[in-house]
């Protein structure tokens, strides 16, 4: 019997010492993971405005035409500057970091600038251009990374205005003709996602364009005059654009 008890004694000892034991051990529980931001999807249809300043070149040359048989020429180059006004749309696509899309815009402009006079004598031909609308349509191809996409821009471009020549061959005749002319246009930029949504961005473009031919009708003693030339604007636009 005093062996038995002996025996239960110290069993229940073992047990009671690890109950113990047990109770001091301290159970940590893992913290949960932060989730991490997922990056910014470039990709989407988006609208815009948009607005900046655009100065280049215009250079240009006149021909007379008497019988439909060209004369004499003349010619000369001016520097034109101005305000943009404009909206734009677009589309891109994004395959891991690169992105690629399309977008088309339209802009109101100022752009515009008037020449030194042309011709002999103290009265001289003095001409002028004006820019009132530009658009283009282009592909863009960048490297987004994450709510910051740095891209290339190129495409067509077409812009309409006016050309004036005041004192036609000095005999105080003031002339215009509708200008319209078709080119190229490319450039680079950077666009910054606020939101999902909203992003920014800044943009340089060049644009080259050249004009159709502008006929003066009736320039005394020749049939017509008829002008042709190149235009080149560089323009620095910022925009903010609604991704949907």
């Amino acid at each position: 019997m005093k062996l038995t008890r002996i025996l239960l004694l110290s069993a229940a000892a073992i047990v009671m010492t690890g109950a113990a034991h047990a109770a001091d051990l301290v159970v940590y529980e893992p913290e949960p993971m932060m989730e991490m931001p997922s990056a910014h999807d470039w990709s989407g249809a988006y609208i815009g405005i948009s607005g900046g300043y655009g100065a280049g070149t215009v250079d240009w040359t006149g021909e007379y035409f008497d019988g439909g048989v060209g004369g004499g020429e003349f010619g000369d180059d001016f520097d034109v500057s101005g305000w943009l006004l404009g909206a734009q749309a677009g589309a891109n696509v994004q395959f891991d970091t690169f992105v690629l899309g399309i977008e088309g815009d339209i802009s109101w402009t100022n752009i515009s600038g008037e020449g030194e006079g042309i011709g002999p004598g103290p009265d001289f031909t003095v001409p002028s251009a004006s820019i009132d609308w530009l658009g283009t349509l282009r592909g863009r191809a960048g490297v987004a990374f994450d709510q910051v996409l740095v891209y290339a821009t190129a495409g067509f471009a077409y812009g309409v205005g006016e050309v004036g020549l005041t004192n036609l061959d000095g005999a105080g005749d003031d002339r215009t003709a509708d200008l319209t002319a078709g080119g190229w246009v490319a450039g680079i930029g950077a666009e910054v996602a606020l939101d999902d949504n909203l992003s920014i961005k800044g943009e340089y473009t060049y644009t080259s364009l050249t004009m159709d031919e502008m006929q003066f009708d009736n320039v005394a003693p020749d049939d017509y005059l008829a002008v042709n030339g190149d235009i080149g604007i560089h323009a620095f636009k910022v925009g903010l654009n609604y991704s949907f």
